[in-house]
């Protein structure tokens, strides 16, 4: 629980800091290509220093496989789906991914989460609702389907997550992982850059806001990403899934202090029908299988 608590709460500041890259001249694909490259790098360094394996048994690769789709879903197509969508609707139709980690529980880990649990997270997702207050107006398809596939990609991290962790270190397969996908988002990057990247394309040199802000994008998925498949790794998804329903309340509540954004009415009953909801699952009982 805390260190799926832990993992919301620091993913919750990458949307802010990624607004503000954007702001002071970063493309938002872009900086997810330099914090894969932080990420990358940083936990292969803690995993060398600790002495882990970086072998990929036979045992292992699927759950790697899975795990570097996932995390290649998640980078890509959220972000992506802002471009065709109002970012509210991108927040609530990515959000899903809670219910849908309840939902395939039986199917993914052979147990049933049981509908107290199921209740509890369509709670928080209803509060998420209240909260981002939804614009419907000029939906795409392409938007509505970018979204949904963050949200699944998502869902497959969680699982995946918790497959790879039997085989080796978070930090050893994040590195992995993060290898696996980079020169994917390096070409995203590039494609959706006009074949340049701004931070280091001299033509148009940039603030040290810029470069800050990319920093803290990446120092802050890093600790997130490290602490959420901690999480996986010591509790089943569907036990750990609820608590990220935090992650957009600490969005919403950096942006009124990083970026200056107005809470609203509907922003605060919302966030409270989280909150409500994640103390109502700290309280459930859970058997946790080994």
């Amino acid at each position: 629980m805390l260190l799926a608590l832990a993992a919301a709460s620091v993913y919750g500041a990458v949307p802010n800091f990624a607004r503000l890259a954007f702001l002071n001249g970063v493309p938002a694909l872009e900086t997810v290509f330099y914090r894969t490259s932080v990420v990358a790098v940083v936990l292969a360094i803690v995993a060398i220093v600790r002495g882990e394996s970086f072998l990929l048994t036979r045992a292992a690769l699927p759950g790697f496989l899975y795990q570097s789709l996932a995390t290649l879903m998640v980078s890509a197509c959220y972000l992506a789906s802002v471009q065709f969508l109002p970012v509210t609707l991108s927040v609530i139709i990515f959000y899903l991914f809670p219910v849908l980690i309840i939902l395939a529980a039986p199917l993914a880990e052979g147990r049933s989460p049981g509908l107290a649990r199921l209740g509890t997270a369509l709670l928080g997702f209803a509060g998420l609702i209240v909260a981002v207050g939804p614009a419907f107006e000029h939906v795409s398809v392409v938007g509505l389907v970018l979204a949904f596939l963050g949200a699944v990609g998502c869902m497959m991290q969680f699982f995946s997550g918790r497959m790879l962790s039997r085989h080796l270190t978070p930090a050893a397969f994040g590195s992995l992982v993060h290898v696996a996908i980079w020169p994917v988002m390096l070409g995203l990057a590039l494609v959706f850059g006009n074949s340049t990247l701004a931070l280091v394309d001299g033509t148009s040199p940039l603030g040290p806001q810029a470069f800050m802000a990319v920093g803290l994008v990446a120092i802050a998925y890093l600790g997130g990403y490290f602490f959420h498949m901690s999480s996986v790794r010591a509790a089943p998804s569907s036990v750990v899934a609820p608590y990220f329903n935090l992650e957009p309340i600490v969005s919403t509540g950096l942006a009124v202090f990083v970026l200056g954004e107005a809470m609203t009415s509907n922003q605060w009953a919302g966030g409270a029908m989280v909150f409500a909801a994640l103390v109502i699952s700290g309280f459930l009982p859970e058997k946790v299988r080994p």
